[in-house]
């Protein structure tokens, strides 16, 4: 299941990039991560349907916002491509936000190219979330630290 940056709580409407918040700081207090310290820097569930590759921010890297974000998805172990309309975006904590909406203007082709995405500091926890043409689905924890 692929990705899923989809924001529409207490009525903000942060939903671009390009120097505009993805998740806003009011959003980020409510989330809040299940814990503390992350313990893996990307966690997967390797599913049937498309590989997800992060390929931006890089793994253990600690980031500035705003940030660049850019996620590729190819054919996975079933062999089928991607089904871009079912990639979704959410905020993963306490209580969960999806972003979609805020990221779909973002695909090129099997890409999600994401450019100056705001976030505030702290810990993030991503779920991206995809299917392939017949179905099946994939999903991977993209796990973002913003600093100052």
């Amino acid at each position: 299941m692929a990705a899923a940056l989809l924001l529409m709580c207490s009525g903000v409407a942060a939903v671009n990039a390009g120097g505009k918040w993805l998740i806003t700081p009011e959003e980020a207090a409510k989330v809040r991560p299940k814990t503390e310290k992350f313990l893996e820097p990307v966690a997967a569930v390797e599913g049937p349907g498309p590989e997800i590759i992060v390929r931006n921010p890089k793994l253990l890297e600690r980031v500035r916002s705003p940030l660049n974000i850019f996620i590729s998805f190819k054919p996975g172990k079933s062999g089928k491509p991607p089904d871009m309309q079912t990639m979704t975006v959410t905020s993963l904590g306490l209580f969960n936000i999806d972003i979609t909406s805020r990221v779909v203007e973002y695909i090129k082709g099997y890409d999600l190219d994401i450019e100056e995405a705001e976030l505030p500091t702290g810990d993030h926890e991503l779920l991206v979330a995809i299917q392939d043409i017949a179905g099946n689905p994939n999903e991977r924890i993209l796990k973002v630290t913003v600093v100052e």
